[in-house]
């Protein structure tokens, strides 16, 4: 019996290899240009972490996370996301003490129980930065020029950046309510999983792939309209460092991302040349993350 990688897995060698040394040494380069420092974080954690941190609602935590219980009975979780287990290192490791802005990256492989197909594995690398200890929208905005400029460094055509604010605890209880109030006439046409989400976390119906979802979530009302001062101030105040920067974008009023910790704004960053998984960087600001 021959032994083969696990499905959803792959062996990386040869001309490949030395492409991702390529990519990963220009990852590098921006990272000290934009002053990051590394973290290393364990590559399984505490399956607490993420079902307070991500959602116990969303796709990732329901479907996709590869858990199980160790010799000492405690339930421990592959990371599918890195995230939350930087931010627990932040707490952890008291990096609040100094009250400086604390502005990391990490490179490693992550882990997801989805389907396998083309350009989407089991397990898969990602690298990602984090700048933790400021509202400042000029923060957000420079975490988007930063994937914007270095995918374009990389030689990709056509980078695309969609761009939302979803608000804070506050204005977001309003536009709940209204949208709730514009689902529920459509209750009988949402999936499953969507007619579960509508009691238990509304807002991850607008996050739906299923099309008949998507087809019913067109007529949604806008986040952007029930912003409060702060947030549209804020909102304004990162748009406009990214025009000063002359980093495209494009409003997208029905982005949400697929995590629970996002606050204000959230973003997502598309290529042509990829096919259908064209998505190749996402995020957005996560201001109670730290308090859960």
């Amino acid at each position: 019996m021959v032994i083969r990688a696990i499905k959803g897995t792959r062996d990386v060698f040869g001309v490949e290899i030395r492409k991702w040394n390529i990519v990963e040494n220009r990852i590098l380069e921006f990272m000290r240009k934009y002053n990051y420092e590394e973290i290393r974080t364990p590559t399984f954690e505490q399956t607490q972490l993420y079902l307070r941190g991500i959602g116990d609602e969303t796709d990732i935590v329901n479907k996709e996370m590869y858990t199980f219980i160790d010799k000492g009975g405690r339930s421990i979780t592959l990371r599918p996301e890195g995230t939350a287990g930087v931010v627990r290192a932040y707490i952890e490791n008291k990096m609040y003490a100094d009250k400086t802005v604390k502005k990391l990256f990490y490179m490693g492989s992550m882990f997801r129980q989805e389907r396998p197909q083309k350009g989407r594995y089991r397990e898969f690398r990602q690298f990602g930065i984090e700048n933790i200890g400021t509202e400042e929208a000029l923060a957000d905005a420079e975490v988007i020029a930063f994937a914007y400029n270095l995918y374009k460094a990389l030689g990709l055509k056509s980078v695309k950046i969609e761009i939302n604010s979803i608000g804070c605890q506050e204005c977001r209880k309003k536009y709940l309510k209204a949208l709730k109030n514009f689902l529920k006439p459509h209750y009988n046409e949402l999936c499953e999983n969507c007619q579960r989400r509508f009691e238990t976390n509304t807002l991850r119906v607008l996050d739906c792939k299923n099309p008949k979802c998507k087809k019913v979530t067109e007529g949604a009302p806008s986040t952007i309209d029930y912003l409060c001062d702060g947030c549209k101030r804020h909102f304004k105040a990162v748009l406009h460092y990214l025009d000063i920067q002359d980093i495209p974008y494009v409003v997208n009023n029905r982005l949400v991302r697929g995590l629970d910790y996002y606050t204000r704004t959230v973003f997502e960053v598309t290529t042509d040349m990829l096919g259908s998984q064209n998505a190749i960087a996402a995020g957005g600001r996560y201001d109670y993350l730290i308090g859960m």
